[in-house]
Protein backbone atom coordinates (compact mmCIF):
# COMPACT_ATOMS: atom_id res chain seq x y z
CA UNK A 1 0.00 0.00 0.00
CA UNK A 2 3.05 2.40 1.27
CA UNK A 3 4.30 1.72 -2.14
CA UNK A 4 1.53 3.12 -3.96
CA UNK A 5 2.08 6.47 -2.31
CA UNK A 6 4.60 7.82 -5.13
CA UNK A 7 2.47 7.01 -7.75
CA UNK A 8 -0.82 8.43 -6.47
CA UNK A 9 1.43 11.78 -5.74
CA UNK A 10 2.87 11.66 -9.31
CA UNK A 11 -0.70 11.12 -10.24
CA UNK A 12 -2.18 13.71 -8.14
CA UNK A 13 0.57 16.15 -9.10
CA UNK A 14 -0.51 15.90 -13.00
CA UNK A 15 -3.71 16.18 -12.42
CA UNK A 16 -2.99 19.82 -10.26
CA UNK A 17 -0.94 20.92 -12.94
CA UNK A 18 -3.51 20.58 -15.78
CA UNK A 19 -6.64 21.94 -13.47
CA UNK A 20 -3.88 25.08 -13.19
CA UNK A 21 -2.95 25.23 -17.16
CA UNK A 22 -6.94 24.70 -17.85
CA UNK A 23 -7.49 27.54 -15.60
CA UNK A 24 -5.18 29.78 -17.00
CA UNK A 25 -6.11 29.10 -20.47
CA UNK A 26 -9.94 29.97 -19.34
CA UNK A 27 -8.49 33.05 -17.92
CA UNK A 28 -6.81 34.25 -21.17
CA UNK A 29 -10.37 33.02 -23.18
CA UNK A 30 -12.43 35.58 -21.09
CA UNK A 31 -9.55 38.10 -21.17
CA UNK A 32 -9.53 37.76 -24.79
CA UNK A 33 -13.29 37.76 -25.50
CA UNK A 34 -13.45 40.90 -23.06
CA UNK A 35 -10.88 42.65 -25.08
CA UNK A 36 -12.99 41.98 -28.03
CA UNK A 37 -15.87 43.67 -26.28
CA UNK A 38 -13.97 46.79 -25.68
CA UNK A 39 -12.66 46.81 -29.06
CA UNK A 40 -16.48 46.61 -30.61
CA UNK A 41 -17.45 49.08 -28.73
CA UNK A 42 -14.81 51.59 -29.37
CA UNK A 43 -15.17 51.12 -32.91
CA UNK A 44 -19.14 52.25 -32.03
CA UNK A 45 -18.55 54.84 -30.57
CA UNK A 46 -16.32 56.10 -33.30
CA UNK A 47 -12.61 55.69 -31.90
CA UNK A 48 -10.37 55.91 -33.76
CA UNK A 49 -7.32 55.72 -32.33
CA UNK A 50 -5.58 52.40 -31.74
CA UNK A 51 -2.74 52.47 -30.07
CA UNK A 52 -4.81 54.05 -26.86
CA UNK A 53 -7.17 51.54 -27.39
CA UNK A 54 -4.87 48.75 -27.40
CA UNK A 55 -3.32 49.55 -24.18
CA UNK A 56 -6.96 49.78 -22.46
CA UNK A 57 -7.61 46.47 -23.17
CA UNK A 58 -7.96 43.59 -19.75
CA UNK A 59 -5.28 41.73 -20.77
CA UNK A 60 -1.74 41.06 -19.03
CA UNK A 61 0.00 40.36 -22.25
CA UNK A 62 -1.33 43.18 -24.91
CA UNK A 63 -0.85 42.90 -28.57
CA UNK A 64 1.37 44.71 -30.50
CA UNK A 65 -0.21 47.80 -32.47
CA UNK A 66 2.40 49.45 -34.62
CA UNK A 67 2.32 53.63 -33.65
CA UNK A 68 0.92 54.72 -36.73
CA UNK A 69 -0.95 57.97 -36.74
CA UNK A 70 -4.46 57.83 -38.09
CA UNK A 71 -3.93 59.77 -41.97
CA UNK A 72 -6.92 61.87 -42.17
CA UNK A 73 -7.10 62.20 -46.19
CA UNK A 74 -7.00 58.96 -46.15
CA UNK A 75 -9.94 58.05 -43.71
CA UNK A 76 -11.78 61.06 -45.45
CA UNK A 77 -11.57 59.60 -48.87
CA UNK A 78 -12.91 55.98 -47.49
CA UNK A 79 -15.82 57.78 -46.12
CA UNK A 80 -16.46 59.74 -49.55
CA UNK A 81 -16.55 55.81 -51.28
CA UNK A 82 -19.49 54.96 -48.89
CA UNK A 83 -21.17 57.72 -48.87
CA UNK A 84 -21.06 57.67 -52.59
CA UNK A 85 -21.57 54.05 -52.91
CA UNK A 86 -23.89 53.30 -55.87
CA UNK A 87 -26.89 51.00 -55.80
CA UNK A 88 -28.80 50.32 -53.24
CA UNK A 89 -30.19 46.97 -54.96
CA UNK A 90 -29.96 44.28 -52.41
CA UNK A 91 -29.26 41.08 -55.12
CA UNK A 92 -25.34 40.74 -55.02
CA UNK A 93 -24.21 39.39 -58.78
CA UNK A 94 -21.46 37.62 -57.04
CA UNK A 95 -22.85 35.64 -54.54
CA UNK A 96 -25.80 34.51 -56.03
CA UNK A 97 -24.43 33.56 -59.94
CA UNK A 98 -27.61 31.63 -60.96
CA UNK A 99 -29.74 34.02 -59.97
CA UNK A 100 -27.91 36.90 -61.85
CA UNK A 101 -27.56 34.66 -65.25
CA UNK A 102 -31.51 34.01 -64.69
CA UNK A 103 -31.79 38.08 -65.08
CA UNK A 104 -29.56 38.19 -67.81
CA UNK A 105 -31.43 35.58 -70.07
CA UNK A 106 -34.62 37.09 -68.76
CA UNK A 107 -33.33 41.05 -70.26
CA UNK A 108 -31.82 39.38 -73.71
CA UNK A 109 -35.04 37.44 -74.05
CA UNK A 110 -38.06 39.27 -72.61
CA UNK A 111 -36.36 43.18 -73.16
CA UNK A 112 -37.15 43.86 -70.19
CA UNK A 113 -35.69 43.48 -66.18
CA UNK A 114 -36.97 46.33 -64.13
CA UNK A 115 -34.88 46.58 -60.89
CA UNK A 116 -32.30 44.07 -61.56
CA UNK A 117 -29.55 43.78 -60.16
CA UNK A 118 -27.00 43.51 -63.47
CA UNK A 119 -24.05 44.84 -62.01
CA UNK A 120 -20.90 44.86 -64.42
CA UNK A 121 -22.73 43.02 -66.94
CA UNK A 122 -21.49 43.23 -70.40
CA UNK A 123 -23.69 44.02 -73.21
CA UNK A 124 -20.92 45.27 -75.51
CA UNK A 125 -22.95 45.75 -78.71
CA UNK A 126 -26.14 44.19 -77.19
CA UNK A 127 -29.35 45.34 -79.44
CA UNK A 128 -31.53 46.59 -76.74
CA UNK A 129 -33.76 48.78 -78.35
CA UNK A 130 -36.82 49.60 -76.35
CA UNK A 131 -35.76 47.06 -73.33
CA UNK A 132 -37.38 48.23 -70.12
CA UNK A 133 -34.67 48.82 -67.02
CA UNK A 134 -35.93 51.48 -64.87
CA UNK A 135 -34.63 51.48 -61.57
CA UNK A 136 -31.98 48.43 -62.54
CA UNK A 137 -28.36 48.40 -61.27
CA UNK A 138 -26.15 48.54 -63.85
CA UNK A 139 -23.07 50.25 -62.59
CA UNK A 140 -20.56 49.86 -63.98
CA UNK A 141 -21.74 47.73 -67.00
CA UNK A 142 -20.46 48.06 -70.25
CA UNK A 143 -22.67 48.70 -73.14
CA UNK A 144 -20.67 50.24 -75.24
CA UNK A 145 -21.80 50.86 -79.21
CA UNK A 146 -24.73 48.59 -77.68
CA UNK A 147 -28.35 49.71 -79.21
CA UNK A 148 -30.50 50.99 -76.62
CA UNK A 149 -32.49 53.95 -79.18
CA UNK A 150 -36.39 54.73 -76.83
CA UNK A 151 -34.89 52.36 -73.66
CA UNK A 152 -36.39 53.39 -70.62
CA UNK A 153 -33.78 53.50 -68.00
CA UNK A 154 -35.61 56.03 -65.71
CA UNK A 155 -33.74 55.85 -62.13
CA UNK A 156 -31.05 53.22 -63.63
CA UNK A 157 -28.07 53.47 -61.62
CA UNK A 158 -24.84 53.74 -64.29
CA UNK A 159 -22.30 54.68 -62.27
CA UNK A 160 -18.93 54.23 -64.53
CA UNK A 161 -21.03 52.29 -66.81
CA UNK A 162 -19.46 52.32 -70.48
CA UNK A 163 -21.71 53.64 -73.02
CA UNK A 164 -18.98 54.31 -75.18
CA UNK A 165 -20.53 55.08 -79.02
CA UNK A 166 -23.94 53.29 -77.56
CA UNK A 167 -27.13 54.62 -79.71
CA UNK A 168 -29.45 56.02 -77.38
CA UNK A 169 -32.25 57.77 -79.36
CA UNK A 170 -34.96 58.97 -77.57
CA UNK A 171 -33.60 56.81 -74.23
CA UNK A 172 -35.80 57.86 -70.69
CA UNK A 173 -32.66 58.47 -68.38
CA UNK A 174 -34.56 60.81 -66.13
CA UNK A 175 -33.58 61.11 -62.98
CA UNK A 176 -30.61 58.01 -63.65
CA UNK A 177 -27.00 57.67 -61.80
CA UNK A 178 -24.48 58.42 -64.87
CA UNK A 179 -22.10 59.71 -62.12
CA UNK A 180 -18.25 59.06 -64.24
CA UNK A 181 -19.84 57.48 -66.82
CA UNK A 182 -18.61 57.21 -70.19
CA UNK A 183 -20.79 58.59 -72.75
CA UNK A 184 -18.31 59.20 -75.53
CA UNK A 185 -19.20 59.91 -79.08
CA UNK A 186 -22.99 58.03 -77.75
CA UNK A 187 -25.78 59.26 -79.67
CA UNK A 188 -27.79 60.54 -77.48
CA UNK A 189 -30.51 62.79 -79.68
CA UNK A 190 -33.60 63.45 -78.32
CA UNK A 191 -32.75 61.71 -74.85
CA UNK A 192 -34.65 62.76 -71.71
CA UNK A 193 -31.74 63.14 -69.18
CA UNK A 194 -34.22 65.43 -67.23
CA UNK A 195 -32.74 65.70 -63.68
CA UNK A 196 -29.65 62.87 -64.17
CA UNK A 197 -26.75 63.38 -62.66
CA UNK A 198 -23.96 63.15 -64.93
CA UNK A 199 -21.56 64.51 -62.28
CA UNK A 200 -17.72 63.74 -64.33
CA UNK A 201 -19.29 62.06 -67.00
CA UNK A 202 -17.45 61.95 -70.38
CA UNK A 203 -19.60 63.42 -72.88
CA UNK A 204 -16.70 64.02 -74.95
CA UNK A 205 -18.30 63.95 -78.97
CA UNK A 206 -21.33 62.67 -78.32
CA UNK A 207 -24.26 64.01 -79.77
CA UNK A 208 -27.16 65.74 -77.92
CA UNK A 209 -28.54 67.46 -80.30
CA UNK A 210 -32.15 67.93 -78.95
CA UNK A 211 -31.40 66.32 -75.66
CA UNK A 212 -33.18 67.44 -72.91
CA UNK A 213 -31.03 67.92 -69.79
CA UNK A 214 -33.00 70.19 -68.00
CA UNK A 215 -32.27 70.19 -63.94
CA UNK A 216 -29.75 67.66 -64.68
CA UNK A 217 -26.35 67.86 -62.55
CA UNK A 218 -23.23 68.13 -65.27
CA UNK A 219 -20.76 68.89 -62.80
CA UNK A 220 -17.36 68.50 -63.91
CA UNK A 221 -18.28 66.69 -67.37
CA UNK A 222 -16.57 66.72 -70.13
CA UNK A 223 -18.44 68.07 -73.21
CA UNK A 224 -15.16 68.44 -75.71
CA UNK A 225 -16.57 68.24 -79.39
CA UNK A 226 -20.08 67.18 -78.17
CA UNK A 227 -23.25 68.64 -80.08
CA UNK A 228 -25.63 70.43 -78.03
CA UNK A 229 -27.53 71.89 -80.98
CA UNK A 230 -31.30 72.41 -79.76
CA UNK A 231 -30.40 71.03 -76.17
CA UNK A 232 -32.43 71.90 -73.84
CA UNK A 233 -30.43 72.91 -70.16
CA UNK A 234 -32.29 74.46 -68.53
CA UNK A 235 -32.16 74.71 -64.85
CA UNK A 236 -29.12 72.48 -64.96
CA UNK A 237 -26.03 72.57 -63.34
CA UNK A 238 -23.08 73.33 -65.31
CA UNK A 239 -20.28 75.24 -65.35
CA UNK A 240 -20.10 77.94 -68.38
CA UNK A 241 -16.29 76.47 -68.88
CA UNK A 242 -17.14 73.06 -68.92
CA UNK A 243 -19.25 73.57 -72.32
CA UNK A 244 -16.35 76.09 -73.99
CA UNK A 245 -15.71 73.97 -76.27
CA UNK A 246 -18.94 71.97 -77.22
CA UNK A 247 -20.87 73.09 -80.34
CA UNK A 248 -23.38 75.62 -79.33
CA UNK A 249 -26.55 76.18 -81.66
CA UNK A 250 -29.76 77.20 -80.58
CA UNK A 251 -29.11 75.49 -76.99
CA UNK A 252 -30.87 76.60 -74.45
CA UNK A 253 -28.31 77.55 -71.33
CA UNK A 254 -28.87 77.99 -67.59
CA UNK A 255 -27.92 81.62 -68.48
CA UNK A 256 -29.35 81.89 -71.83
CA UNK A 257 -29.65 80.79 -75.16
CA UNK A 258 -26.43 80.47 -77.20
CA UNK A 259 -26.07 80.17 -81.37
CA UNK A 260 -22.55 80.76 -81.24
CA UNK A 261 -21.63 77.55 -83.57
CA UNK A 262 -24.71 77.52 -86.11
CA UNK A 263 -23.38 77.60 -89.49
Amino acid sequence: MLGCLPALSGSFGLAVGCCRRNLVCRNRVIQICCSLVVFSLLSILGFNNIVLAANLLPINQQLFVPNIAPDSHRLSNIQLAVHFRPGGVDQNQIGDTDSYDVRLTQLLYSNECPGCDLRGANLQRKVLNGAKLPRADLNGARFDEAELSAADLTGAYLFGANLSQAKLRGTQLINADLRKANLSRADLQGAYLLLANLRKADLRGARLTGAFLNGADLTGARFSRADLTDADLTNAIVNQSDIDNAILCRTRLPWGDISRDCG
